[in-house]
């Protein structure tokens, strides 16, 4: 299965088990988001739980929408290595929003992820073109300017992200590269 598409079902379940945990077990649910003080605490999963957690429809619907876009664009092209873009970027955010964001603020979804698998691609793609696209630039720059006026929003978590996705794809393209050229050795 197509690793967007997956990454979307993974979104839909953390919605469920966000709606379910912050209504009937909310406890818990704060557990599973990132709230600063309890990582500080030691509480380190929520970094990873709360890039699928989130019991905003608002938010869940433009991640999964923007997911959507994603595969329609690229369809999963990068393989098995979206899961550790998706993964990695989400995280990057968390620690980010983390240590820039007072001990008291909580944070929850997929964003993060999401703007680290897009930069990957579109960086991915400029290397792999060898120019610098100044459309794709403007693109995300207009969907990290969109995506941050709504209340609520953790720009960190999207920084962080972005920046995963930049790291994540250089470093391929230099494995990439290095595959190559040992090809013609």
């Amino acid at each position: 299965m197509k690793p967007t598409i997956v990454i979307m079902a993974l979104v839909v379940l953390g919605y469920v088990v966000g709606v379910i945990t912050s209504n009937f077990y909310p406890s818990i649910f704060f557990y599973l988001i990132q709230v600063n003080y309890l990582v500080f605490q030691g509480y380190y999963l929520s970094l990873v739980t709360s890039i699928f957690v989130t019991n905003s429809l608002l938010d869940f619907s433009l991640n999964f929408l923007a997911l959507a876009v994603i595969y329609a664009l690229f369809r999963s092209k990068a393989g098995k290595i979206e899961y550790l873009v998706f993964f990695f970027s989400g995280i990057l955010g968390n620690i980010l929003s983390l240590f820039l964001f007072p001990p008291l603020v909580a944070s929850e979804g997929a964003s993060g992820g999401i703007f680290g698998v897009f930069a990957f691609y579109l960086v991915d793609d400029m290397l792999e073109l060898h120019r610098f696209d100044w459309n794709d630039l403007g693109i995300l720059l207009f969907v990290f300017i969109a995506s941050d006026i709504l209340p609520n929003v953790d720009y960190f978590a999207h920084i962080g992200g972005i920046l995963g996705g930049v790291i994540l794809a250089v470093l391929a393209d230099r494995l990439n590269r290095g595959k190559r050229e040992s090809w013609r050795i």
